[in-house]
């Protein structure tokens, strides 16, 4: 017994020695595509990573969608086949789920399997193994409307004063730039954005205002919106003290401290100023009812020059 072992493991090395392996490191991150709060109508994306050990040449990934009365719904962004170059341990790709307006409410569970192949034929004596892995897909279609967002950044942009034109004045307009990561089933929007307005040594108030606009962010999306703020702020340099709200309460991460510059009419290469469509209704009543008024008093007068004309 004991020759016959020595023999058979002199036969394993032998054919090891003699053998070429093609078997490289393969895996995925993370390898689940999750989500339990899906609307009808509703988008969601998942970035899935590919991480291969040892990327030594360019490989065929194949996909198999199979998730029973969902399969339709979902979509990779490089098709379902594509190459894994030679030389990149991480490949990216995002899973795209779509419900349909009339999906029926409910769990739908299955499965996205990569597999992947050579491109090179194989040479003799060369052992391929193919590699592969399985992304396992959890979904739930509800008829709950969830909303619920987190900040996820701030910018303050740099502005010019307000600006006289014709007989109006067309007051500061504040831009403020906001991350919003929608974790809620339905378009979102902050409920409401505040700016407590410093001098430059932030002790005193000078003015609070709230946003007079506000973007909104699709379900699912991490996206920049834009909150737009009309001041009385001339130039100079400002701190402003920031909440963005969530019905009554203050966003996770919607509260912070930020500089502002007010610069003069002019200084800002393409900056666009605030125009009557930012204004408040009340405002906007007034310059159309004088524009109003005006026309009016022009017609009156072309009347009563035609009827002098005429009466001559």
């Amino acid at each position: 017994m004991f020759k016959k072992g020595i023999w058979f493991l002199s036969l394993c090395l032998l054919i090891l020695i003699s053998t070429n392996f093609a078997l490289a490191g393969f895996g995925i991150s993370p390898p689940y595509v999750s989500n339990d709060s899906l609307a009808r109508g509703s988008v969601y994306e998942k970035k899935i990573t590919i991480v291969r050990g040892d990327p030594i040449e360019d490989l065929k990934a194949e996909i198999t969608i199979n998730v029973p009365g969902a399969s339709d719904w979902i979509s990779i962004d490089k098709g379902n086949e594509f190459i894994l170059p030679k030389g990149e341990k991480q490949v990216p790709i995002i899973i795209r789920v779509q419900v349909p307006k009339q999906a029926v409410y409910g769990a739908y569970k299955g499965s996205i399997r990569i597999k992947t192949s050579s491109l090179e034929p194989l040479q003799k004596g060369t052992v391929t193994i193919a590699l592969g892995a399985q992304i396992d897909v959890d979904l739930n279609v509800s008829k709950q409307k969830i909303f619920n967002f987190i900040v996820r950044g701030v910018t303050l942009f740099d502005v010019e004063e307000g600006y006289k034109k014709w007989i109006f004045f067309f007051p500061t307009k504040l831009i403020f730039q906001i991350r919003i990561e929608n974790l809620g089933n339905i378009q979102c929007r902050p409920t409401k954005v505040v700016l407590d307005i410093y001098d430059s040594n932030k002790i005193n108030l000078l003015e609070t205002v709230e946003a007079s606009k506000i973007g909104s962010v699709e379900p699912f999306e991490n996206n920049f919106i834009l909150a737009n703020f009309l001041t009385k702020l001339k130039p100079g340099s400002y701190y402003a003290k920031f909440r963005v709200y969530k019905n009554n309460e203050i966003a996770q991460g919607g509260e912070g401290e930020l500089h502002l510059s007010v610069m003069s009419k002019g200084t800002i290469q393409g900056y666009k100023g605030a125009n009557i469509f930012d204004l408040s209704l009340k405002e906007k009543a007034i310059i159309f009812g004088s524009l109003g008024l005006i026309l009016i008093l022009i017609i009156f007068g072309v009347i009563q020059v035609i009827k002098k004309f005429k009466n001559k």
